[in-house]
């Protein structure tokens, strides 16, 4: 399928995220430094997840250098420093990234607890956060987040899904009202001119969508700021 659009392309937005920061004003109890980032978690994360912590983000953002704040409330509260200066610099792009950055933290960091993740500035200030919301299940470039569906549903999608591109980078929403499934599906498309010109392929992803989920589906086709530009099914 052309033109599928994956969240992790939005890494190069989240370069800005990298940013060395001292840690005046926070009150930490730990630092661990691996690779130019330096996790600064208080007594109630272990040792073991700020590693965890470390891989993730060099996976995830592979940073240059970056100062991460975490501690345990309510789940956990995960700061990033930034060389953002005000919350109105920030992408929409991003901000709609980060809650899939949210989420997978929880799942592969956190073993599902929620997780609050937090943009700084260099003063420590809280410029944007947003919380966990969705887990996933992946495989061949393929992400499918789910919330309100099964995982069992989310695995038959993301099957169904690998037969119908064979691989991605894709990234895949799943949701359950009802008995109805929504599913909005990242693409490069701007507007709903764009998407007619394959209206005849998301057509085919409504139908073997229903069919490998066994029931209704109304399919969401998102831009890259999140943003639905077209709707079919339903």
């Amino acid at each position: 399928m052309r033109k599928v659009y994956a969240i992790s392309a939005l890494l190069l937005v989240v370069v800005m995220l990298a940013s060395g920061c001292t840690d005046e004003g926070i009150t930490t109890e730990k630092t661990l430094t691996v690779n130019g980032i330096t996790v600064h978690y208080s007594g109630d994360v272990s040792m073991s997840q700020a590693k965890a912590l470390i891989n993730f983000i060099n996976a995830e953002l592979n940073p240059d250098e970056m100062d991460v704040y975490v501690k345990k409330e309510n789940g956990y509260v995960v700061g990033l420093t930034s060389t953002y200066g005000s919350a109105d610099e920030l992408e929409a792009s991003l901000k709609f990234y980060l809650v899939f950055l949210a989420s997978k933290m929880s799942q592969d960091v956190f073993n599902g607890e929620h997780v609050l993740l937090q943009v700084l500035d260099d003063e420590k200030n809280v410029l944007y956060q947003v919380g966990s919301k969705y887990r996933y299940v992946s495989s061949n470039g393929i992400n499918v987040w789910y919330t309100g569906a099964s995982e069992e549903d989310a695995q038959k999608a993301l099957n169904y899904l690998l037969d119908f591109a064979g691989s991605g980078p894709w990234d895949v929403i799943l949701e359950k009202s009802g008995s109805t499934y929504h599913v909005r599906a990242m693409s490069s498309f701007t507007s709903e001119e764009e998407v007619n010109s394959v209206r005849d392929t998301y057509t085919e992803l409504v139908s073997g969508l229903e069919t490998a989920l066994n029931g209704s589906v109304v399919l969401h086709v998102l831009d890259p700021d999140g943003n639905e530009v077209a709707v079919f099914g339903g």
